[in-house]
């Protein structure tokens, strides 16, 4: 592990504390023990999962393209009704960590409420690189279209939902929105690209 160890410390104590947010999070939204257990275990196999990447290669980050279809792929939605586009972009632990369990929570609700629940659904994800009032940032967006049955949150919100409109701001200083249009599900989110959330490289967007 290239790490130093005082990096090492920090991402270590970082991920402690989601996996505390997870707890208190799943508990809130659960309706019974069982379901308590289903959702924990399911969340933190989203963690594991970015956990694996970050420290396969510390260094360098976690590829965006990977870290997105890792997670599709993990809730059995198939590629051929999805799209994922954007430019090569590597982001950090401390980005990636958060970022994932809201790709998670959205593949779980899409198969639940939205575009996921019918074979008509369609389900694109793409992300650019922007610069706005002369910052540079990442805007991720998450678009769900087709599917007869999508279905608006209730007044009362989920976890996932939580993460998006309160913990990403906090944590990464990012901008989210969430609308549910009549085509279905649109989430945006813009992440300032600080050194210590992400790092680019020069390369060719790619697409699935």
């Amino acid at each position: 592990m290239d790490m130093k160890v005082s990096e090492f410390r920090r991402h270590s104590r970082r991920f402690i504390a989601v996996l505390r947010a997870l707890i208190r999070g799943s508990a809130e939204s659960a309706t019974d023990k069982r379901d308590y257990a289903d959702r924990l275990e399911c969340r933190v196999g989203a963690l594991a999962r970015v956990q694996e990447m970050i420290l396969r290669t510390p260094a360098e980050g976690v590829d965006l393209h990977e870290l997105i279809l890792d997670e599709l792929l993990a809730q059995v939605i198939p590629q051929a009704r999805c799209r994922i586009s954007g430019p090569n972009t590597q982001i950090a632990a401390d980005a990636a960590l958060p970022l994932a369990l809201v790709l998670h929570e959205l593949a779980v609700n899409s198969i639940i409420h939205g575009a996921m629940q019918d074979a008509a659904g369609r389900l694109e994800v793409s992300w650019q690189h922007i610069h706005v009032a002369g910052k540079r940032l990442l805007r991720l967006t998450w678009l769900e279209s087709g599917s007869v049955a999508m279905q608006s949150p209730s007044q009362s919100k989920g976890f996932g939902f939580e993460l998006i409109e309160r913990s990403l701001p906090y944590e990464l200083d990012a901008r989210t929105s969430v609308d549910w249009l009549p085509s279905g599900l649109r989430v945006e989110i813009e992440i300032p690209t600080l050194p210590s959330l992400q790092r680019w490289a020069a390369a060719p967007a790619v697409s699935s």
